[in-house]
C-alpha cells in the first residue's frame, strides 16, 4: 500500500497537481457542504457519495459493500484529524483510481500505482541530448525536430494550451516529413480541447473517438445511454506513416488521445500500456470542508471496450535502467525503425 503523503498542498509534485486539478470542461460542478462534522459522519458522507455516484466499481471488481463492512468499525469520533485522514486514504486504495483523490489543507491522497509501480520508460534529458543533438525547436508546449524526413514532436502536457496559430506553424513545418513520431510520454493529461486540436489534424473527416456514459441514478449499475463523442477535421491535413510514444504515465485526457491516434489506419502504438483514467472527474465537499474527487462516467472506446484500464501498445518496448544509465531510448529507436 502506497504510504499517503503529508505536506502543505501547495508543494505537490507535477503530476500528482495534474491528477487533482482536472482542465476546464473535465469536471463537473463542486458540491458546498457543512464544513465541520464528526470523524463517523465524514466517513459516511464519503463512502455514501461514492456509493451513489462512483461509476467504476464493476470495472474496478470492487465490491463497496464490503469495504464498508471492514473499515467503517475502524472509524471512531475521537480520531484525530491525521488518523481520520489516513483511514479514508487506506479505504480510498481499493479503488485503484488515479482520479480519486482526497484533499484538506495539510494533507493529500491520491492513487499512484497506475504508473510508481512500473519502469519509467522516459527521460528527456537523454533525448534532448542522444537524439536531437540538444538543438530543437519550441512552439508552446510542444518541442519537435526534423531529423532525415522523419518528424519528432513532443508534448508533454495537455494541461499546457497549444493555439491554432502555433499547430498551423508546426504543421507546415512537418508536412515534408516522410513519417512522424509523437511522444507524449509522462503526460498525465489536461484539458480535452488541446487534445481534439491536435487530432484534428490527423483526419479529414469527422471521426467517432470514445462514447460515454454517465450515472442515471445512484445504483451502481444505473447508466443513462451511451453518448458519442466526433473530432473534425481542421487546419492541414497530416495522413503520413505516424508512431505514438507511450509509458504508463500517459493518463486522462492523454489516454484518450492515445485512444483517438489507434483507430487511424496510419498509426502504431510503441512503448508501454497507457496509464488509462478515461472517466470525468467530479469535485465533491465532504461535512467537514475536505474536498473529493472521483470518477463520475464510464469511457468506451468506439467499438464499445472500456478504456479505464489503459490502451495497449502495439509494439511493447521498455527502456531498462542500464539502458537509461547509458542515455539510451529504445522505444524512440523503435519508433524511429518502424518509419524508416
Amino acid at each position: 500500500m502506497k504510504r499517503l503523503n503529508f505536506m502543505n498542498f501547495f508543494a505537490k509534485s507535477r503530476i500528482i497537481f495534474l491528477l487533482v486539478i482536472t482542465g476546464a470542461g473535465c469536471e463537473k460542478a463542486l458540491q458546498i457542504k457543512n464544513p465541520s462534522s464528526t470523524p463517523i459522519a465524514v466517513y459516511d458522507d464519503l463512502w455514501n457519495t461514492l456509493d451513489k455516484n462512483y461509476a467504476l466499481f464493476k470495472i474496478k471488481n470492487v465490491d463497496w459493500d464490503s469495504i464498508n463492512t471492514y473499515y467503517r468499525p475502524l472509524f471512531r469520533n475521537d480520531l484525530t484529524s491525521p488518523d481520520l485522514f489516513s483511514k479514508c486514504g487506506k479505504m480510498l486504495e481499493a479503488l485503484k483510481d488515479g482520479h480519486v483523490s482526497l484533499i484538506s489543507k495539510e494533507q493529500t491522497y491520491t492513487y499512484e500505482y497506475f504508473y510508481t509501480g512500473y519502469l519509467t520508460n522516459f527521460n528527456l534529458i537523454n533525448i534532448k541530448k542522444n537524439y536531437l543533438d540538444n538543438q530543437f525547436q519550441q512552439l508552446g508546449p510542444v518541442i519537435y525536430k526534423v531529423i532525415n524526413e522523419t518528424g519528432y514532436l513532443y508534448y508533454g502536457s495537455f494541461r499546457d494550451n497549444i493555439s491554432e496559430a502555433q499547430l498551423k506553424i508546426l504543421f507546415s513545418e512537418i508536412a515534408a516529413t516522410k513519417g512522424l513520431i509523437i511522444d507524449v510520454r509522462n503526460n498525465s493529461g489536461g484539458n480535452l480541447a488541446n487534445v481534439e486540436k491536435l487530432f484534428s489534424r490527423f483526419i479529414n473527416a469527422k471521426k467517432l473517438v470514445k462514447y460515454e456514459v454517465k450515472k442515471k441514478g445512484h445504483g451502481h449499475n444505473e447508466f443513462y445511454d451511451k453518448v458519442a463523442s466526433f473530432v473534425y477535421p481542421a487546419g492541414t491535413f497530416y495522413n503520413k506513416p505516424i508512431v505514438v510514444l507511450t509509458n504508463r504515465t500517459c493518463f486522462s485526457a492523454c489516454n484518450d488521445f492515445v485512444l483517438y491516434m489507434s483507430y487511424l489506419p496510419n498509426v502504431r502504438i510503441v512503448g508501454d500500456q497507457t496509464g488509462g483514467g478515461g472517466a470525468i472527474p467530479a469535485n465533491y465537499l465532504l461535512v467537514n470542508g475536505w474536498k473529493l474527487q472521483y470518477s463520475s462516467s464510464i469511457t468506451l472506446s468506439p467499438d464499445g471496450t472500456p478504456v479505464e484500464n489503459g490502451i495497449l501498445p502495439d509494439y511493447v518496448v521498455n527502456i531498462t535502467p542500464i539502458q537509461e544509465g547509458l542515455g539510451k531510448d529504445p522505444i524512440l529507436e523503435k519508433g524511429y525503425q518502424l518509419l524508416q
